[in-house]
């Protein structure tokens, strides 16, 4: 295991924390972007080489996705709509880009979920991702050279939309938008379905890092009355807990501090709804990818772009 730098690892959580602050500061919890979390986590802790590839995309990406989430929110169509039309922006966002930065799905969908109004989101959003690309840029001599992005399959952004457009749809007739759209599991989802190999063993463990996140989240939030307490009780839990199950799961960051943002956020069953999504998104993309279904929609879908080409 690498070492981490001490320099680095307070840097990064000194982000956080400074999130958290002006929140308190401004008296405006819009400020507090939980996916934030895991990009300072996830680029100057973990150095994920596919995110170091390119600093300007930390600041460009995420703040291009939540300014568009941001406006779709004001469109006066249906909330299932709206989370429909955020993720097949943000994918179309990051195809232009020839990204797979996954958080940037996040921080689109972080405004429809939470209802964003305030100005202050897009200003911490751009003030955050801004301060974390320089830092990147700064420290480029120290880091490893970093890795190019494999390039992903066209089809499989497109059954990765399906399956989200199924998913909110489902939920959206029967009443459980509370579980249909929650931006880490849709991080990882997006991340496990360009996987060459997603295995049994990374499928469960996605599943029990993202749920006793939300667990740990939701109890510092609920017993707690501060935030910065609760943030730093986040963290260290998060890390001891990814510890023990010998694991890297950057969006669980981001989903223990996804209660603060949320509005009224059940205390006995916000970590039940994150499993009952993990377990059923995930295990599509894991069935998807695992199954002769992935070859044979994969083939078809490749056709069906090839002969739209053609035309």
């Amino acid at each position: 295991m690498k070492k981490i730098l001490p320099l680095k690892s307070a840097f990064g959580y000194a982000l956080i924390f400074m999130m958290i602050g002006a929140s308190l500061i401004f008296n405006d919890k819009e400020i507090i972007l939980p996916e934030m979390a895991a990009l300072a986590v996830g680029c100057l802790i973990h150095e994920h080489q596919a995110w170091l590839a390119k600093p300007l995309h930390i600041f460009l990406l995420p703040s291009i996705t939540a300014i568009g989430g941001f406006m779709i929110n004001r469109m006066d169509v249906n909330l299932a709509a709206k989370l429909i039309l955020a993720v097949m922006f943000v994918l179309l966002t990051l195809r232009v880009f020839k990204s797979g930065l996954a958080p940037a799905l996040a921080t689109g969908l972080l405004p429809v979920i939470t209802n964003a109004t305030s100005v202050y989101f897009i200003v911490s959003i751009l003030t955050l991702t801004f301060i974390l690309a320089i830092s990147l840029y700064a420290k480029r001599q120290a880091l490893p050279a970093p890795m190019v992005s494999k390039r992903q399959r066209p089809q499989d952004n497109i059954l990765y939309i399906i399956f989200v457009s199924a998913w909110v749809l489902i939920c959206a007739q029967n009443g459980w938008m509370y579980i249909a759209a929650i931006p880490p599991v849709l991080v990882v989802g997006y991340e496990s379905m360009h996987k060459e190999e997603y295995t049994f063993k990374m499928f469960y463990k996605q599943v029990i890092c993202l749920s006793l996140a939300a667990y740990i989240g939701i109890q510092s939030l609920y017993f707690l009355n501060n935030l910065l307490l609760a943030a730093l009780v986040d963290i260290i839990a998060v890390s001891l807990m990814m510890r023990l199950v010998s694991f890297k799961l950057t969006p669980s960051y981001a989903m223990s501090l996804l209660p603060m943002v949320l509005h009224h956020p059940s205390h006995q069953y916000f970590y039940w709804n994150v499993l009952v999504m993990a377990v059923i998104v995930l295990g599509a993309i894991y069935s998807y990818k695992n199954f002769r279904l992935h070859e044979q929609l994969r083939v078809r879908l490749a056709r069906v772009i090839d002969k739209g080409e053609e035309v």
